[in-house]
This record gives C-alpha cells, structure tokens and sequence, in this order.
C-alpha cells in the first residue's frame, strides 16, 4: 500500500471510532431519560448493547476474515445509523430493546472491523503508535459524547429528544460516508486463501496478556462511577483540581502515542508489563490520599504514574495485531469487543457495589484486581 494512502486510511479510521464513541457516549446519556420506565428496566436495556456486542463479535471477527473488510465496516456503519434513527421513531420498550440489542451487533461490526484494516494498514515498526492513536480517539470519542449527550439533552426538551437521536444518527452518516470515500482494502480476500498466507495459531501467544487486559476493562468500568462517586464525597472540584485532572487527561492522551512508539522499538509486552505497574501505583496512591483530600500533595507522584498506565492498552493492541497475522486478523480483534464488553459490565457492578463504600474503594478494588493480573501475566510471559 502506498505510504500516503496509509496514512489517509488510518487518519480515517481515527475519526471513525471518534465519532462513533461520541455517538454511543451521547446514547448512553440520553436512554435513560428517553424511556419511561423504572430505573432496573432502563438497565436491562442497557446491557443488551455490551451483551449483544461481545455475543457477536467472534462470528463477525471470522467474517472479516473471509468477506470484504471495507464492505464489512461499511455496512456496520450503515446499521449504526439506520438503527440509531430508529430509536427516535418509538418509546415503546419492546421495539427499543430490540433496536439497543441489535446496535450491540453494529457495534461489534464497526469494531472488529476497524482494528483489524488499521492492523492491515500498518507494520511492525510503527503499529504501536498507530494503535495508540485509536485508543485515544476510542477514549475521547466516549469522554466527548458524555457531553454532547449533556448538551442534546438541554438543547431538546422532553417531547423533542427524539431529535437528539436523529442528529447522532447523522454523525454516524458522516462516518459511514467518509469510509465508503477514504477507505481501502489494504488485504484482498483472495490473498487470504492462498497457500502462502499461514494460518497462524494465536490461542497460546494471547492468553498470557489476557489476565491484565481484563483487569485494564474491569477497571474502565468502575470509572464509569466516579462522577456520582465524586459528587457523593463532597470534594470540592478547586481550580487546582481542574488543573490536576486536566494535566492527567493530556499525560494520558500523549502516553497513549508515545508508549506505543516505544513498543515498536522494545517490544510490547514489555512496554505493557511496565504500563500495569504505572497504573497500580497509582491507583493505590490516589486511593489513599483521597480520604484527606490531599491528593495534591503527592500530584508529581500521581502524574508519573498515571502517564505509565497509558501504555497498557495500545501495546495490548498492537500485540494481537503482530501475532494473528493477516489470516485471521479478524477473528483475534473479535477478543478487543469482547473482553471490552465484559470487562466494563463487571467493572459497572464491582463499582456500583465499592463506590458506597467511598470514593477510595474504587481504586483500591482497581489495584486489587491489577496487582494479581500482573502477577499472572508475568509468569505465562516468562514460560512462553
């Protein structure tokens, strides 16, 4: 593939996953005052987005690597927003129960696909990086979409919200429009059937990463309790404690980049191994220092620390993407759907459950599930 329709197609599939994480971060704000309905109901229908998602996303991992991956990626855009708009035509739960199941599914397609053409697309020597490009707009697209949900909602009153749905509709247009335009197949199906391409068996070569890449999810999901977590806590949100979560956003965003770099020219699982530490010491240092408030105090500790734990999950990725080779691509990004599915469901619970404990419980439940999966990672990498 030429160097510069390489880069347009990665540049592409950046903003891709960045407006589709904004799409499903506004969702996911506007459910549950769209339907009318007690609260335990609203979540069942949450959770049969992430169920749906991990459900299909082995079948679909093996259909990218048998069919069109372009025309994959395509058509799950095209259902994102079919389905999207949909919603906006019904509150009755049965219809939109279905129509949530059914967008897990699209989820998955665009997904699986997108890893798997931005693993096409790149080389041992600068997929690292690549991939922590991805993660970041993965991550941003969702932290964005929180507030454009936010906004949606003050902009569209009641009767109006089905029009928050219809305008994130069109942003899953414009996405799907952009890749039918700046997409490539950068591996032929053909390609994949001929005798040359080894089918590579990757079971073996995964699961010494998988124990830290669960944690790395369950984790994320109890993040998903701070903002109650930290209302609950009375800690007052300072201009200094802007500051500080601000410098942590932008450490986190420019380790995502560099660590993948750096793994491109060290290895991956090392690079992740030392990420996961990062990440423990800091979860267990701000757990603690947040009782007093005085997280301040240690903030040239915590930044360190925090911009370590950048480097687990573009490592993670590039890594499945240098062991599953072309042939089955697919199949092995299916795992990125499914372990993020899973992991962020237990990860809601877990948290739900600490969070009333205080604020300090989620991250020492955090450093509690990462310190084991550390221990196990390291010792299945040592025996490979």
């Amino acid at each position: 593939m030429p160097r510069k329709v390489g880069l347009r197609m990665v540049l592409y599939l950046y903003v891709a996953v960045f407006l589709t994480r904004i799409g499903f971060g506004s969702i996911t704000i506007l459910f549950p005052l769209y339907l009318q309905a007690p609260g335990y109901i609203i979540g069942v229908i949450l959770a049969l987005y992430p169920m749906s998602e991990a459900v299909s996303a082995l079948p679909i991992g093996r259909l990218a690597d048998r069919f069109s991956r372009k025309r994959l990626h395509i058509i799950g855009m095209i259902m994102i927003t079919i389905l999207t708009a949909a919603i906006g035509f019904t509150r009755n739960l049965l219809n939109v129960s279905i129509l949530h199941a059914l967008m897990g599914i699209s989820a998955a397609t665009a997904a699986v696909t997108s890893l798997t053409l931005l693993g096409d697309a790149t080389k041992l020597t600068n997929r690292g990086k690549s991939m922590g490009g991805f993660d970041l707009a993965n991550l941003g697209g969702y932290g964005l979409g929180f507030g454009v949900g936010g906004i949606l909602v003050n902009v569209f009153p009641d009767k109006l919200l089905p029009y928050a749905f219809w305008v994130t509709a069109g942003v899953f247009l414009f996405a799907g429009l952009m890749a039918a335009k700046f997409l490539v197949e950068p591996v032929r199906v053909w390609e994949l059937k001929q005798p040359k391409i080894r089918q590579r068996r990757i079971g073996a070569k995964i699961r010494p990463v998988i124990p830290v890449w669960i944690a790395q999810t369950i984790i994320l999901g109890m993040y998903f309790l701070l903002p109650k977590a930290f209302r609950d806590s009375n800690i007052a949100l300072t201009r200094e404690t802007l500051i500080f979560l601000g410098v942590l956003g932008g450490l986190f965003a420019l380790g995502a980049i560099v660590f993948g770099h750096v793994s491109d020219k060290i290895g991956r699982t090392r690079v992740m191994v030392i990420g996961a530490f990062g990440e423990l010491g800091f979860l267990l240092l701000f757990g603690w220092s947040l009782p007093r408030n005085d997280f301040l105090k240690y903030e040239f500790f915590l930044w360190p620390m925090f911009f370590l734990a950048s480097a687990v999950a573009p490592t993670i990725l590039a890594y499945i993407a240098d062991i599953s080779g072309k042939a089955k691509r697919g199949s092995a990004n299916a795992l990125y759907s499914i372990v993020l599915s899973i992991g962020l469901a237990i990860g809601n619970i877990i948290g739900g459950f600490v969070a009333d404990l205080g604020i300090q419980w989620i991250f020492y439940a955090g450093a509690g599930i990462l310190f084991p999966s550390i221990l196990v990672t390291s010792t299945l990498l040592r025996r490979r």
